[in-house]
């Protein structure tokens, strides 16, 4: 049984309730499976395409490396990063043991396959994270400039940690240097707008 299949027996289970809030809420999330998981079907294309040209187990090892890596970029706790780090030496050493000179590069084009699964609920809960507070302050009725201006924030401010340190979403779109600083670039708006 795939992981949808599940899903959809989790949402036939939730319909047996006889709740009528509760079936509203799943036939617009039956309406909308394809669109939930895009992803996953990126993701099996990816595997499918990686297997043709590695061994199974070797994959198998680098993608339990990789959610080790993952896990550890997001991980708050240094005890747990520190062991996440572990694990995910281990695995490649094992990898990098069978492969020899090939495993610097086969590692790259591995986690760089795997780093372009979108995965859309890390972007909602990152979005959440950032306008909540926001939110709160205005008794959850935000006006359209206040979410321009999280917006401009979100896209504009330096990652300060992870992967993606000392880089700005914008620059990373574009592939354009980003020089200032985000407020001074908001300022450079306001005054360009009066």
């Amino acid at each position: 049984m795939t992981v949808v299949d599940d899903f959809v027996c989790g949402l036939c289970l939730l319909k047996t309730l006889n709740n009528v809030y509760i079936n509203k809420q799943v036939t617009t999330i039956e309406r909308n499976l394809d669109e939930l998981f895009y992803f996953y079907q990126t993701a099996q294309s990816i595997v499918n395409e990686l297997t043709n040209s590695i061994d199974a187990d070797i994959l198998r090892q680098f993608c339990s490396a990789w959610q080790c890596h993952k896990k550890m970029i997001k991980a708050k706790q240094t005890p747990r990063k520190k062991a996440l780090r572990n694990k995910e030496i281990q695995l490649l050493q094992i990898v990098k043991e069978l492969l020899g000179d090939d495993f610097g590069n086969m590692k790259n084009q591995i986690y760089n396959k795997l780093n372009s699964i979108i995965q859309s609920s890390a972007l909602v809960e990152c979005v959440n994270s950032i306008i909540r507070p926001y939110l709160n302050t205005c008794k959850n009725q935000p006006s359209q400039e206040l979410l321009n201006l999280i917006m401009f924030y979100h896209n504009h401010r330096r990652f300060v940690a992870g992967e993606r340190k000392g880089y700005t979403p914008w620059e990373l779109i574009t592939g354009n240097k980003q020089d200032d600083h985000w407020l001074e670039l908001l300022m450079q708006k306001v005054q360009d707008n009066l």
